[in-house]
């Protein structure tokens, strides 16, 4: 099985058209071989591959509800006042946060650049 099967056996039924998981498989493709610094990606990392693919779908899932990103904004101590605010983050930014949480296993196949 590739990548996208995988990807597709693990996603709720109607979450997502086949063009729409297709598309994040290959965003979360791209930014690895970016991170790694290679034309490829290689067979042992298949499942880091999923995986992150998973994630960023569950995350775009959870971020169509503001209410599950919200963050305080200001904290005050004297007489307890804590302002609340909703986070909002680009795709770029739930990108790198990906790949920060798999960072160890990407490491092993990252290539230098000279």
């Amino acid at each position: 099985m590739n990548v996208f099967e995988i990807v597709k056996s693990r996603v709720q039924p109607d979450t997502l058209s086949d063009n729409e998981l297709l598309l994040k498989v290959e965003e979360v493709a791209q930014a690895i071989k970016t991170y790694c610094n290679r034309g490829d990606i290689p067979v042992d990392l298949k499942f880091v591959h999923v995986n992150m693919t998973l994630d960023l779908i569950n995350y775009e899932i959870k971020s169509k509800n503001p209410s599950n990103f919200v963050v305080a904004k200001s904290v005050k101590e004297g007489d307890v006042a804590v302002e609340l605010t909703t986070s909002t983050t680009t795709g770029e930014q739930v990108t790198m946060r990906l790949l920060t949480n798999y960072t160890p296993q990407l490491n092993r196949f990252r290539k230098l650049r000279w």
